[in-house]
């Protein structure tokens, strides 16, 4: 169930998506084609020069644009999920947690494909100015840039989390549940970063007589820098793994106790 539920989310994100990342491709490779037979002519055709301006500034905007929509496309089906779709889905012999992964998956990718998009599209305007670089990858960096894909994956599938967790808790209210979940979403996020504070505090108050008593320089110098460096990312993958399952937990317990579909 839970593929039939992807593969009708994938298509009915991807009619929003696609074609306006068709539009915006095409706009990106206008500008770049323009500004590479009209760059250096501010002197003779200073008309020329100014509409190409207005016409990089505006292929930039659309990138800006489509990822946010990228992003916010999921949370628009999840608000309408607790809200006039849920009396048809939420019918469905499914799981909560299926629904939940459904939105968290298709967000997530469709989230990367617009950082992937709009990275495609700097670097077709940048190729016109002759200004793109790109520097080979060093084989003995792979699981480094595996892990920090993986931290980003997460790190997005959180942030969207987060965004389900304002909507999940405004659902169960009748009126105004949009102002409702804009509100509950700054209050969840100062929530978190007091927790965070105040777990840090107490981490570096209970951790300093351990770390004062151990030789730091030789357990770096045993350890190596590589070594501590990909121990501090997978310890970063492991807390926000820890605070995804929380949202994720929470935004389960609203849609399956306390939503309100009137």
């Amino acid at each position: 169930m839970l593929t039939k539920l992807l593969h009708y989310e994938f298509r009915a994100t991807g009619r929003i998506v696609l074609p306006i990342a068709a539009g915006v491709l095409v706009l990106n490779v206008l500008a770049a084609v323009l500004g590479y037979f009209i760059q250096n002519t501010a002197d003779s055709m200073p008309l020329a020069g100014v509409a190409m301006a207005l016409l990089t500034f505006a292929a930039y905007i659309s990138r800006l644009v489509f990822f946010v929509i990228c992003y916010f496309v999921e949370v628009r089906q999840f608000y309408r999920l607790l809200g006039d779709s849920g009396y048809l889905m939420l019918a469905l012999p499914v799981q909560p947690w299926k629904h939940i992964a459904t939105k968290v998956i298709c967000g997530t990718v469709w989230t990367l494909f617009g950082a992937l998009f709009v990275s495609l599209c700097a670097a077709i305007s940048a190729l016109s100015y002759n200004a793109a670089e790109f520097s080979p990858v060093n084989p003995g960096d792979f699981w480094f840039c595996a892990l920090l894909l993986l931290i980003l994956v997460v790190c997005i599938a959180g942030a969207l989390l987060h965004m389900y967790l304002a909507c999940a808790f405004a659902a169960q209210f009748t009126q105004q549940r949009l102002l409702i979940s804009i509100a509950a979403y700054f209050v969840i996020g100062f929530a978190g970063q007091m927790a965070a504070l105040v777990a840090v505090a107490i981490f570096a108050f209970r951790g300093y007589k351990y770390f004062n008593s151990v030789d730091l320089t030789a357990t770096a110098a045993s350890l190596g820098s590589d070594n501590i460096v990909f121990l501090i990312l997978l310890a970063v993958l492991v807390l926000v793994v820890l605070v995804d399952a929380l949202l994720w937990a929470l935004t389960q317990w609203f849609m399956t106790k306390r939503l309100n579909l009137a």
